[in-house]
This record gives structure tokens, sequence and C-alpha cells, in this order.
């Protein structure tokens, strides 16, 4: 009789925590699918405070106690933040999000984080941020798109201070002394040859 009641304790229990678990589970998708309903809207403060309220919930504490930081969270934490332009915190959210098992969280992530690095015109680490997310999705159009780009940008910040490009810059400036113009007289039209 006694070995029962202790069953039946137990099970309540792991009953109660089922429901709480998935009630805060629940509740967690509910808000993020908000969250992304205000940030289509433009309402990026609004969704920010939501997701600290969230994240204060006593409910949303319990549930991460039994797991791990929730990789969606901390994604949208970081498209709000990259969207507030707050590139600092945005790349501290995106790279906790990079630590999903998820494969196409993860893409995101790495591609978003790739486009803050690429504002900040550090070509090369954005190229192989890029290539981590065609690994990841080789199909993905837009990154391949991308990866041109930080190549192509890395190729012309690398001929800017070559020497060709300083002595052809010499040669436009000397050109710009010439005198041309009407007021001397030069038998013929001027035609310049490069």
């Amino acid at each position: 009789m006694c070995g029962k009641k202790i069953v039946t304790v137990f099970l309540l229990i792991v009953a109660g925590f089922l429901v709480l678990y998935s009630y805060g589970y629940y509740k967690k998708h509910t808000t993020v699918s908000l969250i992304d309903e205000k940030i289509k809207m433009g309402k990026y403060k609004d969704a920010l405070a939501s997701v600290q309220k969230m994240e204060e919930s006593s409910i949303i504490r319990i549930v991460s106690k039994l797991e791990k930081d929730d990789p969606t969270i901390a994604y949208t934490k970081g498209v709000v933040y990259a969207l507030m332009e707050n590139k600092k915190k945005a790349s501290a959210e995106f790279r906790k999000a990079m630590e999903t098992n998820d494969p196409v969280l993860k893409a995101r992530a790495i591609y978003n984080t790739a486009n803050l690095i690429a504002t900040d015109m550090d070509f090369s680490t954005a190229a192989m941020q890029y290539t981590e997310v065609l690994k990841i999705d080789p199909n993905d159009f837009q990154a391949k798109k991308n990866l041109e780009r930080m190549r192509l940008g890395e190729q012309q910040f690398n001929t800017m201070f070559s020497p060709e490009q300083q002595e052809r810059e010499d040669r436009i400036e000397a050109l710009k002394l010439l005198p041309w113009g009407t007021k001397y007289k030069y038998s013929g039209e001027q035609k310049l040859r490069w």
C-alpha cells in the first residue's frame, strides 16, 4: 500500500513537470511568433521588450533550467539587435544561436553574422562565413551572391593600394593640372589618349 502511494506521488510529480515544461515550451514559441510579427511591423523596441519579459518569466526560467539556452530566442534577439543597429550585441546573440544542432537555424545565424562583418568592410572574414553557410546549404543563392560580392570587394580593396592603381591615379592628377581650355591656342582639337 505504501509502495502504491509512492509510485502515485512520483507519477503526479512527473506529470506536473511535464505539464509545466509543455506550457513553458508553448509559451516560448507563441512569444517568438509574436516577436516575429512585431519585427515585421517595425516595432523593434517592443519586440526587444517582449523578449526580455519572456526571459524574466518564472515558467521560462524553470524550462530553461531543464534545457540549455534556446538558440531560437538567441537568434530572435540577434535579429532585433541587428535591426536596432547594435552590431556588438547582435553578433553575440548570433554566436549563441550558432551552437545549435538545427542546420537551418545555424546557417541563418552564420549568414547574419557574415552580413554584420561585411558592413565593417572585413571582406575576407565575411567570405569565410558565407563559405560556412554554403557548406551547410550549398543551394543558398543569397549566400553565393554575397560570397562573390565579398571576393570582388576584397579584390578591389587589394588593388586599391597596388602600385599600378597609384600610378594611374597620379597620371589622372597630372592631367588635371594641364591647362585644358579655350584660352590657350592649340592647333586642332585636344585629344586624350589613355
